[in-house]
Formats: C-alpha cells, sequence, structure tokens
C-alpha cells in the first residue's frame, strides 16, 4: 500500500510540473503574440483553465505533504485529548467540503459537458473535473490524518515541513 500512495503521489507531482509548464507556456504565449500584433485567441483561456487545474492539484499536493498554513497557537495551549479532537473535527470538516465536492461537482461537469469553450473546440467540463479528483484526494488523506492523529502523530506535535513566512 506504501508504495502504491509513493507512486500515486509522485504522479500528481509529475502532473502539477506537467500542468504548470503548460500555464506557463500559455502565458508566454499570449504575451509574445501580442507583442506580435497577431494575439493568440485561445492563450488566455487555456490559462485560465490550466491555473485552476494547477490550483487544485497544489491543494492537493499541500495536503498529502501537511504544508497548508495552519494557525495552532490556540490548539498547542490544549491538553493532549482536547487536541486530538480538534484535529479530528477539523479532518471531518475537510472531508464535508470534499464530499461537498463530489456532490455538487459531478452534476455541474454534466451541465456542461456539451458548453464548448469560447475560444476551443474543447468541452467546457474540464473545467470541473480537479473538483472531483480533489475532492477524493482530500477525503483519502483527511481519513490518513485522522488515523495518524489517533495513532499519536498529532501535527502541531511535529515538523510539518512547511517554512515559517
Amino acid at each position: 500500500m506504501g508504495t502504491l500512495v509513493a507512486v500515486l503521489d509522485r504522479l500528481i507531482r509529475a502532473a502539477a510540473v506537467v500542468l504548470l509548464l503548460a500555464l506557463l507556456a500559455s502565458v508566454v504565449i499570449g504575451v509574445v503574440s501580442r507583442q506580435l500584433n497577431r494575439a493568440v485567441p485561445w492563450s488566455d483561456e487555456l490559462a485560465q483553465y490550466l491555473l485552476v487545474w494547477t490550483g487544485l492539484i497544489g491543494w492537493t499536493i499541500a495536503a498529502r505533504r501537511r504544508s497548508h498554513i495552519r494557525i495552532d497557537v490556540i490548539i498547542n495551549l490544549l491538553p493532549r485529548g482536547l487536541r486530538l479532537a480538534m484535529e479530528v473535527g477539523i479532518q471531518l470538516a475537510v472531508i464535508v467540503f470534499a464530499v461537498a465536492l463530489l456532490r455538487w461537482g459531478w452534476p455541474l461537469i454534466g451541465r456542461n459537458w456539451d458548453i464548448e469553450w469560447v475560444s476551443l473546440p474543447l468541452s467546457s467540463a474540464l473545467l470541473y473535473m480537479p473538483a472531483l479528483f480533489a475532492g477524493v484526494v482530500l477525503i483519502g488523506q483527511a481519513i490518513a490524518e485522522i488515523a495518524l492523529a489517533f495513532k499519536g502523530q498529532l501535527p502541531t506535535e511535529q515538523a510539518s515541513g512547511a517554512q515559517p513566512l
């Protein structure tokens, strides 16, 4: 199971790199084409879609690494049992939000499947597809965080890998 998770993590990171490079290329194409007075109409729309995809993939990577912003000053003052309860509550809230992404994301994709982008013959549903992916990954990650919390590995008690601001 650990090997599968490691492979999936690598695939997600590789997808993030590809999406970020594609976003950069789309923006560069748009800027250069405008400078040459030959604007490429699809570059802006593609960049917007890629930004959404990159953001949602980045969100899942940050969740996996425990590197989201976390203000835990008050939680750290609580006794260990209450910290555990707070962590479980936080992760349950993440699960509720992720379920909402799945619940309302799926019909949104269905409603937009036959609508094309303004500048390219692609389905507008593509914009909403990463929400389903993010929802599934976040549910899995939240369940894993709850299990780690019950094993005594609370995020507030160990280095999360996040850099201070």
